[in-house]
């Protein structure tokens, strides 16, 4: 058993509450617990990230930006991190190093000290630029491995992957179990074998949606992990993560436990009693699931996609969707299901379950996706597919629009709508880019419903239709 006693991050404030409510949770239910989560001793709490900017600007009526302000007010002991998708940024698509240097240097400014970046294909040159801007705004560099399990996902192609992220100047490594797959043996085998082959620390985050979780965290404190995520104990399991205090308790005795039982459990209640208010945008799901070891669908996409065809008043395709996903990810080669690939993945299998036939209908991003215009496909293409494919092939213009542009198409809208100009606040400036319609609503209208019914795109499942 390993010595090393390993750090914390705490994920309520963001994916804790993203698995289990949807990003629901507004700052106001967040502010009258925040220096008390200063005091616990975390080594960082995720805050920002993921779904959460979007969900700000089109649900909750807030500004992400003035979010991350808070945040940053209230710990003054604790690392703020954040989880980045790469040349995605936050956003479902991809942006320039224009974009990506003016986001990273903004989150950098206003409280970010680790950013968490990923590819949902772990194409190493999508997430090199990001590692970059970070490293020259001299914050953490997390570079991140997606974990899934296939004939061409093993222990060789992770270690290859970690040492390429490491050697690209990521200063930390996280893996990123988003399904729960990470099963506890292999877990304990894959953080020894990254240990001795790297010099930088290495993070664990895992789901606690197939009841692995416990144990997977626990294997990996043996095996010498430097970090582990988790969840404080009443936002924990099902959809999210180990228990905060669970965890804490396996690996430190009584006596020499650094960490206050009692005011985690003070946290703990704090955060039961938000939780009763969004009790309309949990899942169903009661215990441990199992199957998602066949299916591979992640946590934080199955509480989203139930209400996703509750919406559609298609509630009793669930199950047929869920047994589609996993052959259509078979179909493009074995493409980890996470953001924006899962959303992708799920639409398509949506449309084969409707349609009742698969692949009568494409949507574009399945078909970009196929092509090779999200990034390198781990695996092979099945051949049926790849030709149906290939009609739809086209010359995509790469060409990005600059800054300069965005401004003066930011100026001119608030001028023609009244407003003052925002075009000069680079924060008001990336809303305006990375979520265009959004932000726009955002800005002319304050008295927006801030518990809408409708489910967007988030980190997990969303449906691109306009």
């Amino acid at each position: 058993m390993s010595k090393i006693k390993p750090q914390i991050t705490e994920v309520i404030l963001r994916d804790g509450q993203q698995s289990l409510i949807a990003t629901r949770m507004t700052i106001d239910d967040m502010i009258p617990v925040l220096s008390k989560m200063d005091k616990v001793g975390y080594s960082s709490v995720e805050v920002w990230g993921g779904a959460t900017y979007d969900c700000c600007l089109r649900f909750l009526d807030e500004d992400p930006w003035d979010r991350l302000k808070v945040f940053k007010k209230y710990f003054k002991n604790t690392q703020l991190q954040m989880l980045l998708r790469g040349k995605n940024l936050v956003g479902y698509k991809e942006y320039d190093d224009e974009v990506i240097s003016l986001f990273i240097k903004n989150a950098a400014k206003n409280g970010i000290n680790i950013f968490r970046i990923f590819d949902a294909l772990n194409d190493i040159n999508n997430i090199k630029s990001s590692i970059e801007f970070v490293n020259r705004e001299g914050e953490n560099s997390q570079g991140t491995i997606c974990y899934t399990t296939s004939p061409v996902h093993n222990e060789k192609y992770w270690i290859k992957l970690a040492k390429t992220i490491e050697d690209i100047g990521a200063t930390s490594l996280a893996i990123k179990d988003m399904a729960g797959l990470l099963r506890p043996k292999v877990c304990f085998e894959l953080v020894k074998k990254l240990k001795k082959n790297l010099n930088i620390p290495i993070h664990l985050h895992t789901h606690s949606t197939t009841g692995l979780a416990d144990a997977t965290n626990f294997k990996a404190y043996e095996a010498g992990v430097d970090n582990l995520d988790t969840s404080i104990s009443s936002f924990s399991n099902l959809y999210a993560h180990t228990a905060t205090e669970s965890l804490i308790s396996m690996i430190y005795e009584n006596e020499n436990n650094p960490f206050d039982l009692n005011l985690l459990s003070n946290i703990s209640e704090y955060f039961q009693s938000v939780r009763e208010k969004y009790k309309k945008f949990e899942g169903s799901l009661l215990g441990a699931d199992i199957n998602m070891l066949i299916n591979q669908v992640p946590g934080g996409m199955l509480s989203i996609l139930e209400k996703q065809l509750e919406d559609l008043k298609k509630k009793d395709k669930l199950k047929e969707l869920i047994k589609e996903i996993p052959k259509i990810r078979q179909d493009v080669g074995y493409v980890p299901l996470v953001t924006p690939s899962s959303q992708i993945v799920g639409a398509q299998a949506l449309m084969n379950v409707l349609d009742g036939k698969r692949y009568q209908t494409l949507n574009k991003e399945f078909v970009d996706l196929v092509l090779g215009k999200y990034g390198k496909i781990p695996g092979d293409v099945s051949t049926k597919l790849q030709k149906k494919i290939d009609k739809y092939n086209y010359d995509e213009d790469k060409t990005f629009i600059t800054i300069k542009d965005h401004r003066s198409s930011f100026s001119k809208f608030c001028k023609e709508n009244n407003l003052k100009d925002l075009s000069k606040s680079d924060t008001d400036l990336l809303n305006f880019i990375l979520f265009n319609k959004e932000s726009k609503e955002f800005y002319l209208s304050k008295n927006k419903n801030t518990m809408n019914d409708i489910i967007g795109l988030q980190e997990g499942f969303g449906l691109y239709i306009e």
